[in-house]
């Protein structure tokens, strides 16, 4: 992604980018929202350009809302699929009508082949833990298996939790990145799974 500067090494675990891949998109699960919960798509012609850099900045990806409306301006309205955004990029609600989460389908190359992509799943920090992750991101993966039957995403070690989800998913570690074996040896300990044949 970009300058996330909240991602770094941890007592927890040390830092490294990391990439998993889902080699078919069939029999996704869809889970509910808590009550009180709603998902809402792009709009345009609106502020929802405002709204995703607030959550993406809340959650520790940017470091002003400023900096992720640039972000969005030039990664995405500028990207030949920006027409998409209306079908692709879910937003969080809450009962209040607060925007707090979001996720995106896209597209973009793994491996040298055209793929569907997980991108850029942030929740603000207070509506973190409250089962709203798996719900969203499942409606998001159901969009991604509407247009490929293949699905990659990036994320890193400290985001340890999401890929224990992104697991239970169906989701496989990539072994092609620097220091893939010993993040997913890292990554195997603290989620205690076996991510790895050699385990």
């Amino acid at each position: 992604m970009v300058d996330n500067y909240l991602h770094q090494s941890t007592d927890e675990i040390e830092y490294f980018k990391v990439q998993m891949f889902r080699p078919n998109m069939d029999s996704i699960t869809l889970y509910s929202l808590p009550p009180g919960y709603s998902i809402q798509l792009y709009k345009p012609d609106s502020n929802d350009d405002q709204k995703w850099a607030e959550i993406a900045t809340a959650a520790g990806e940017f470091r002003s809302v400023q900096q992720g409306q640039e972000y969005f301006q030039k990664r995405f309205m500028s990207d030949k699929n920006s027409h998409l955004l209306p079908e692709r990029l879910y937003f969080l609600i809450n009962s209040e009508g607060r925007y707090i989460g979001q996720a995106m389908a896209w597209a973009d190359k793994f491996n040298g082949e055209e793929q569907g992509s997980l991108f850029w799943v942030s929740i603000i920090p207070e509506y973190q833990g409250k089962k709203l992750a798996k719900p969203l991101v499942s409606i998001v993966f159901k969009k991604i298996g509407e247009y490929s039957n293949k699905c990659f995403l990036h994320t890193q070690t400290t985001s340890w939790r999401a890929i224990n989800m992104y697991d239970d998913f169906g989701f496989k570690p990539y072994m092609g990145t620097e220091n893939s074996e010993k993040a997913w040896k890292l990554l195997s300990d603290i989620c205690k799974k076996k991510f790895l044949d050699n385990q």
